[in-house]
């Protein structure tokens, strides 16, 4: 009937006009702020001297992007404020790409810039954490000390969210890798019967000159002693009467290649180089690397004749790091034999 197609069309206009007058009213586009978002690390112990990043700590779940990340609240355990995380130190930071080609500690320089930086920095939008090396003691506490609770205050469009009671515990400082001091105490670990414990190299055909057996990896041990506080690397090695053996004895050793140095000294005692830091200065695979470039890898090769006229090749091989600037001596000491470098 004519009058029911009126009164339909009459409810259908209105039904258009209620749902575009809802649309005009209702938010184009809501943020949200999951609920399961979540720090999945809540303990950082960073090395002090180090600069440490944690990476993806921090799961959104289906919270909508971008995030703003705070730090807030920072106090030591027992609820006292400290403000030492609001300070900023001068860090270096990379520019340009390190290739490990560089030649020049000037052309490394170009690289980098300094920047300012707080000690313990969030990344203000993925909620990452940065401790800069530049972080010490005594300005900041480490272990055995209790440390650190911090906040992170968390936000969008659509909301805010504080995570608490995230747990900063740094560990002492240690200047280098391989190392025996204990991370709490920084003290040097001990055996069961109370003896030291040392740093050993890795040794391949090198024979004893009074045994004429091959050495052991443990009849070396390795020190590291920083001189000064400028930029350069020393390699000594020293006999069982911790007298120097001349490097000249290794005979093969491929002096560009043992670490990105440049200005190589090499007398009778030592063998050096000056170094930008901290060595290696990226996690990257280099000549001068070990195999996923985390350490530096010096290799000091020789030969010599052996029994029945065949050239015998041996190397000392050592992969290292060393986190703090300065002028830095690393040791090799045969201290039970001496190497045999004549031939037979």
């Amino acid at each position: 009937m004519p009058g029911n197609k009126c009164f339909y069309g009459f409810l259908l206009g209105i039904s258009l006009l209620a749902t575009a007058a809802c649309k005009k009213y209702l938010p184009d586009d809501v943020d949200t702020l999951s609920e399961k978002a979540v720090y999945t690390t809540t303990l950082y112990q960073p090395v002090l001297g180090r600069t440490t990043f944690y990476p993806n700590v921090f799961n959104a779940g289906q919270s909508s992007l971008p995030l703003n990340f705070k730090v807030v609240n920072v106090r030591t355990r027992e609820g006292t404020p400290v403000d030492i995380f609001d300070k900023s130190a001068d860090v270096l930071v990379w520019k340009k790409g390190y290739t490990g080609l560089e030649r020049s500690l000037e052309e490394i320089a170009k690289k980098r810039l300094v920047e300012k930086h707080p000690f313990w920095e969030i990344r203000p939008n993925s909620g990452e954490f940065v401790m800069w090396a530049e972080a010490m003691a005594p300005q900041v506490v480490s272990q055995p000390d209790s440390g650190y609770l911090f906040d992170v205050e968390v936000s969008n469009s659509g909301g805010r969210k504080t995570f608490r009671d995230l747990k900063l515990k740094p560990l002492s400082q240690r200047s280098y890798e391989p190392n025996v001091l204990d991370p709490v105490t920084g003290q040097v670990r001990t055996d069961s019967k109370g003896n030291p414990l040392y740093i050993n190299p890795i040794l391949s055909n090198i024979t004893g000159d009074a045994s004429g057996k091959t050495l052991t990896a443990d009849q070396v041990r390795v020190y590291f002693t920083k001189k000064g506080n400028g930029n350069s690397l020393t390699f000594r090695f020293y006999d069982k009467d911790s007298m120097p053996i001349n490097p000249a004895y290794f005979n093969r050793t491929v002096l560009d290649s043992v670490v990105h140095g440049f200005n190589v000294r090499k007398t009778g005692t030592s063998l050096g180089f000056d170094v930008a830091y901290p060595v290696p200065l990226i996690k990257l695979k280099t000549s001068y690397t070990n195999n996923d470039g985390s350490q530096a890898a010096v290799v000091f090769t020789y030969d010599r004749i052996g029994l029945g006229g065949i050239r015998s090749v041996s190397s000392l091989t050592f992969n290292f790091n060393l986190f703090e600037k300065g002028d830095w001596e690393i040791a090799f000491h045969f201290h039970k034999e001496n190497p045999r470098f004549r031939d037979e």
